[in-house]
């Protein structure tokens, strides 16, 4: 099954994937020998819309949510709960979203 019967090794091969990818961007602009702060703020900032998306996709294709704690959600026997962990989820996902079109607008507008 998808996700819960990965081995701590495939876990931790996920999420230093994910880390790389939230680390691009300030591999390409050149803040690394820079900005040590900025790179390391920017990598974290940009891999939790990715640990965020993981666990919704995870839970949407499974049916066990992930949860606080290390627990889960069941969808089949409680959808309630189930839905109620999935919000936020995907509202985190649509805020991280709006951030990134501000930021991307705000450039574009002549800046403040």
């Amino acid at each position: 099954m998808l996700w819960w019967d990965w081995t701590i090794r495939q876990r931790l091969s996920l999420l230093a994937a994910m880390i790389a990818v939230a680390a691009s961007p300030g591999l390409l602009l050149g803040l690394l020998p820079n900005d040590v702060g900025g790179f390391v703020s920017g990598t974290a900032i940009l891999v939790i819309p990715q640990i965020i998306a993981w666990n919704l996709f995870v839970g949407l294709r499974t049916g066990r949510m992930p949860s606080g704690h290390g627990t889960f959600e069941v969808r089949a026997e409680a959808p309630v709960w189930f839905w109620l962990t999935a919000a936020p989820y995907a509202g985190c996902l649509l805020l991280f979203l709006w951030l990134v079109l501000a930021v991307a607008l705000a450039g574009t507008a002549g800046g403040f």
